[in-house]
């Protein structure tokens, strides 16, 4: 009988790309949004411009709100892989990277999954996003291995793309290297929360809870 391996705790990064997005429009939308707030907000971001956060009630172009739609499509299905409960996006927030801008390590507190979509991403080397393991592998594990998987690997890496997007949860810390293009790197991160559905309501009830639509 061969050996079985049941994978306990393990961390998913979704990743996709959305094709039908109007990628141009969306860079038109975030460029005229710095322009009127240039100053933006600091977060993770060394540099850069970070626009405020967005709450999901708050009112949007037609376009955006399309745009928004698809991305919690992407979430409808992370959650029904992974067994969780309903999420909906709860905040979301536009990023702007130039030349030497970067995102130092962070995670995303007061959320269950959270992630980035990329808007305009045309060139190389325009800034690595990588995720950290932190459960103290790397004191454990050889410096030298002849191949680095998914059991073995400390940091996972991903290169961004136009139309892509990935989707974590928020615990993971993550940083993105610095933007080495003379282009811009613009992107849309958001959160999620807990979705006010009935479903969800009888879940809270039977686990002692009170309903989240009161």
């Amino acid at each position: 009988m061969p050996m079985k391996a049941d994978l306990w705790f393990p961390t998913v990064i979704w990743n996709d790309e959305l094709k039908q997005i109007n990628n141009s429009e969306l860079k038109e939308y975030v460029v005229k949004l710095k322009a009127q707030d240039e100053k933006g907000k600091v977060a993770s971001n060394y540099g850069g411009w970070q626009s405020r956060s967005f709450e999901i009630l708050d009112e949007r172009p037609i376009a955006i709100e399309r745009f928004i739609q698809t991305v919690q499509k992407s979430i409808n299905e992370c959650t029904k892989m992974s067994g969780l409960m309903d999420l909906q996006i709860s905040d979301y927030w536009w990023n702007i990277n130039s030349k030497g801008d970067y995102n130092h390590p962070h995670d995303h507190r007061d959320s269950i999954l959270s992630g980035v979509y990329y808007i305009d991403i045309p060139k190389e080397n325009m800034g690595n996003i990588h995720f950290e393991r932190e459960d103290n592998a790397e004191f454990f594990l050889p410096r030298v291995l002849p191949k680095r998987n998914h059991i073995s690997a400390v940091r996972a890496t991903y290169k961004p793309i136009t139309g892509g997007i990935l989707i974590f949860p928020s615990w993971v810390k993550h940083s993105v290297d610095g933007n080495l293009s003379d282009s811009i790197r613009i992107s849309m991160s958001f959160n999620t929360s807990i979705a006010m559905t009935k479903d969800n309501d009888e879940l809270a009830r039977l686990n002692g809870f009170p309903p989240l639509t009161e």
